[in-house]
Formats: C-alpha cells, sequence, structure tokens
C-alpha cells in the first residue's frame, strides 16, 4: 500500500470519530473545527426587557437538551430567588432549537425600572453533551411603565415626577398680533395635564421656567400700559389670556386637589415673577426660586432641576450691571427678535457691525450682531432708538446697539460676580457662557457641559440633572456623563419657533431610587402628540436606567 493510500485511510478514520463523538458539524461549527464552551446571552442583546413583557429569551451558542432545563435556569430579584413565578422551556419556533424561553406565570408582573438576575448552571447542557464550566449569571433591567397607566396590584405609592419647560404663554394682544410662541398646543397641553391629574403614578409636576413670557414683546410696544402698570398685573394678564386659562386652571386644579404637588421654578423669560406674584395665580403651588430671577429645586436627593439660564451669558439674571435690575442682554435681542415674528414680508439682510473692541467684548459684541442680523428684520436700523423699556430699572427708548452697550464695557469682568450672585457653584468663562446661549457648539449649545461641571464632578449623590431653556429635549449617559444622565424638558411652543430637529410637546419623567425602592433610578422622555381623532397620546423618545446614588 502506498502513501497516499494510507494516509487517506487515517482521515477517513479520523472522520468517522468525529461524526461519532460530535456529531456532523457539532452544533453548527464552521469546517468541522472542534467544538467551543457552551455560552449564553439575553435576547436580544443590550437592550431593557419590557416591564409588561410575558417571557424572557435566552440565546445559547448551541442546540440545547430540554431535558436539562428544568431546576437549571433561576430567575431572581434584590428580594430573591423567583422559582414559583415562572417555568422554562425551548422555544418551539426555533429549528436550532438554541433559543430558552423563561415563560412568566400569570399571577406575575416584571416591576418596572427594575433589576433582575439569571443564573444558568453547569447542568445546562446542549444536545451534544456540552456544558458551561461554571455556569452563567446574566443580569437585566426593565422599561418603566406608562406613567398615565393605572398603579399595578399591590402598589399604592405614587412615585413619578413630571418635569416639563418653555411654554412662553403671552398675553393676549400677543395672540392678536401674531408674535405669541405658544398658540397651538393649549388644548394639547391641557388634554397632558389632565393626564397628570388623573394618573395614580404622579406624585409631583414641576414647570422649569419660562411658563408665563415677559420678553416676547415686539420693540415698539409698551409692556406696561392701560390697565397693566406693573409687572403683578401683566403676569396675571398673561394667566388670564384666552388660550392660556385653561391651561392655568388646570395645573391649580391639580394643585387644589393635593395628590400631585406642583412646583415652579423661575425661568429668563419670566425672571421677574416674584413669590408673591406667583402666589396670586397658583396660591396652591410651590415657589423654588431662590436667588433672583433664578432657582434650583431637588425634589430627590439624586436629582437636581433647574431652568438653565444660570450658564447663559445673554440669559442669566444680571444684578450687577444696572442697579435695581435684573435684566440681561437677551431681553433686549429678544425684543427685537418678537418684531421680526410681527414681519410677513420678505426680509432684508443685514450687515454685522463692526467693533474695534478686544477679548470678551469683541467676543460679546460680534455675538450680539450676529444674532441681531440673523432676525433679519427689513430696513432695520441698529442705531434708531425704538425698543421701548420703563420695565425694572430701565427708563428710556434705546437703539440695539445703545442696548448691547450697556453691557459691553463690562461683560466679562461682571460675569463671574453674576454667576456667584445667581448661585452658581463653578463660575464659567465668557467663552463658555457666550456659548451655552448659542443654541450651537455640541454640549455646551445644550447645558450638558454646565450640568456636568456645575454637579457631576461636584457632588457624587447627584447623578440626575435635567434643565430646560434650550428647547431641545433630550438624554445623554455616556463616558462625557460619567455615566450620570444629563436631561432636557425641550418645549411646548409652536412648531414654527422651534430649534432644528427639536420636538414640541416634551416632558422628562423621573423615577428615582428613593421613591420606587429599586436599586435603579430611570429617567424617560416622552412627546405628547394629538392624533387624528384629536386624542393625546404619549410616546416614549428614549429612557435611561442608572445605578442610585451610594451617597
Amino acid at each position: 500500500m502506498d502513501v497516499s493510500k494510507r494516509n487517506l485511510i487515517k482521515l477517513s478514520v479520523v472522520a468517522a470519530v468525529s461524526l461519532v463523538v460530535g456529531g456532523c458539524g457539532d452544533d453548527n461549527d464552521e469546517g468541522g473545527s472542534a467544538p467551543d464552551q457552551l455560552e449564553v446571552s439575553i435576547y436580544p442583546p443590550d437592550s431593557m426587557i419590557e416591564c409588561d413583557a410575558r417571557q424572557i429569551t435566552l440565546k445559547f451558542s448551541k442546540p440545547i437538551n430540554p431535558d436539562t432545563l428544568t431546576g437549571n435556569i433561576y430567575l431572581s430579584d434584590k428580594s430573591g430567588t423567583l422559582m414559583e413565578k415562572y417555568s422554562v422551556t425551548i422555544n418551539p419556533e426555533e429549528p436550532i432549537q438554541d433559543r430558552v424561553l423563561i415563560l412568566l406565570h400569570e399571577d406575575f408582573t416584571l416591576r418596572e425600572s427594575w433589576r433582575y438576575r439569571i443564573v444558568v448552571t453547569d447542568r445546562v447542557e446542549s444536545t451534544y453533551g456540552r456544558s458551561m464550566q461554571n455556569g452563567s449569571s446574566l443580569e437585566f433591567t426593565t422599561t418603566s411603565r406608562h406613567p398615565f397607566g393605572l398603579l399595578e396590584s399591590g402598589e399604592t405609592d405614587r412615585t413619578k415626577i413630571v418635569v416639563i419647560s418653555d411654554l412662553h404663554m403671552n398675553e393676549e394682544r400677543a395672540c392678536a398680533d401674531g408674535y405669541s410662541l405658544f398658540t397651538q398646543n393649549g388644548q394639547l397641553l391641557e388634554d397632558f395635564l389632565e393626564y397628570v391629574r388623573t394618573s395614580d403614578q404622579i406624585k409631583e409636576l414641576v414647570i422649569l421656567g419660562d411658563l408665563l413670557d415677559m420678553w416676547v414683546i415686539p420693540m415698539a410696544y409698551d409692556t406696561l400700559r392701560d390697565n397693566i402698570t406693573d409687572t403683578k398685573a401683566y403676569f396675571q394678564s398673561v394667566a388670564n389670556a384666552k388660550v392660556n386659562k385653561n391651561v392655568i386652571d388646570k395645573i391649580n386644579q391639580i394643585a387644589d386637589e393635593g395628590l400631585i404637588h406642583f412646583s415652579y421654578v423661575p425661568g429668563n423669560h419670566d425672571m421677574l415673577l416674584s413669590e408673591d406674584i406667583f402666589y396670586t395665580i397658583f396660591p396652591k403651588g410651590q415657589w423654588r426660586g431662590e436667588n433672583p430671577g433664578t432657582g434650583i429645586y431637588s425634589p430627590e436627593p439624586s436629582v437636581v432641576l433647574e431652568h438653565g439660564h444660570n450658564y447663559d451669558l445673554y440669559n442669566a439674571p444680571d444684578s450687577v450691571t444696572t442697579a435695581g435690575s435684573l435684566l440681561p442682554p437677551g431681553y433686549f435681542i429678544t425684543r427685537i427678535y418678537a418684531t421680526g415674528n410681527l414681519k410677513s414680508t420678505e426680509k432684508l439682510p443685514m450687515e454685522v457691525q463692526s467693533t474695534e473692541d478686544m477679548s470678551s467684548e469683541l467676543i460679546y459684541t460680534t455675538s450680539w450682531d450676529i444674532a441681531v442680523a440673523s432676525i433679519n428684520i427689513p430696513g432695520f436700523d441698529p442705531n434708531k432708538a425704538q425698543i421701548q423699556t420703563y420695565l425694572d430699572g430701565y427708563t428710556q427708548l434705546y437703539s440695539s446697539n445703545e442696548a448691547r452697550d450697556i453691557y459691553r464695557a463690562d461683560i466679562g469682568s461682571h460675569w463671574k460676580e453674576r454667576q456667584i450672585k445667581n448661585g452658581v457653584r463653578v463660575p464659567n468663562s465668557v467663552i463658555v457662557g457666550i456659548m451655552n446661549g448659542s443654541g450651537k457648539f455640541f454640549w455646551f449649545g445644550t447645558l450638558e457641559y454646565s450640568a456636568i461641571a456645575q454637579y457631576f464632578t461636584q457632588d457624587p449623590k447627584i447623578n440626575i440633572v435635567v434643565f430646560g431653556h434650550t428647547h431641545h429635549a433630550m438624554l445623554k449617559q455616556n463616558w462625557e456623563t460619567l455615566d450620570n444622565v444629563y436631561a432636557n424638558t425641550g418645549t411646548w411652543v409652536d412648531s414654527q419657533y422651534l430649534n432644528d430637529g427639536a420636538l414640541s410637546g416634551t416632558c422628562v419623567i423621573l423615577n428615582t431610587s428613593d421613591s420606587s425602592g429599586s436599586e435603579l433610578d430611570n429617567v424617560t422622555l416622552y412627546q405628547a402628540v394629538l392624533d387624528s381623532q384629536g386624542e393625546m397620546s404619549l410616546n416614549k423618545i428614549d429612557e435611561k436606567n442608572l445605578e442610585r446614588s451610594s451617597t
């Protein structure tokens, strides 16, 4: 027998032995390679499991012997094993039989925003006798429940906080003359608040500022006029405007009934709303203002809520530049912006005003001029005195350039002092303050940078920060946020006033471990919309579970 024939016989024997021991292809191994150790994962991977799921799927690396399942797969949570609450079986719809179902009994429901553990022992085997050397331990978390649903059986406590902001309600004149930002979403918001009111899960409604707008007024209009002679009368006129009154009444109904607390944190467009004025409109509400024109509220130990304007050079309260006033540069720009809302004719291009200023003054004046130019009002003269004031310490007509120059000389040196007066823990630079007010520049325009700098790097017990102000709803949890969650509530303004890619009718729902008893804090972002029949629905946009604060 020649050498080639002997080698062929040897190869045939090896192949036959392999077939007997491991079977054809041995559990889908390609190319007849040696079988790997049995592995298992939750399917689909890298996702939360719906809290109303009736089964959990495990995907094994090889087909599983069903006779080895019973008593060898354990589901548990922090209270211990849940052995009597489920059964285990091969998924009959999978021909490969590599997927195992944990079927939950009818009397058992997964808890929302909860951590569960699955232990698979080394006694679970593939159809060819392969097992995991030391078994496997898997974890998954569940989603939150819809906040407007009923409490689950056995639950008695309300645990969720609803946070909205930036409604920008304006007076009746604003609606009639077409410059109000809030004219389309009144019914949607009223419906949303009714769902909040009737929910058994919600314990608090928080509005993070810019509810009653005192800034979006065309520059030639008098803010105080006729029977509106002070800020109190102005804010009351906004609350009583036809498009707003039902919403205000609904908020008061929520507060009056007492089952759900209503808290308010002031923003920049209503920074002149004092505590005394607030209680004339919302007698049973809770004022969460601190320093004049701003506020910081922590409804739970791990949570901080702010409007966010403290970190925006244009819009943070300014009690330094002009004695007796809080109004910052952004007030004057907003008056020009509101004038642009009045115009329906074609707008003309404007040239950015030149300046010989240096350093922070140059940055400030250039950004001011760009902002005014972008409003693009036909025939606008930046040197014409036409901005009415007679409000909060200002008593004359100003041109755009004169309003700009009120702040220009000391904009850099005053910025740190302004921040300290406004309660900012870690004052940021002028350039950061300007970028924060731009709505651009990545995490500056979203205020994410300031949430990280002010809280996540300073206080280990804070792991959720919620701002408004930017009109761009979002949830962020990554290495930049140090695995904490930065959320923004977005806005409820009309669609034509939305930022690029922004949504209207958004809210943030908080369900923290301090209230829920979970090991996790949950933050969920929703959008309220009206369907074709005019019925409101609440659509989930994003959701994050994170470890509860350790301190």
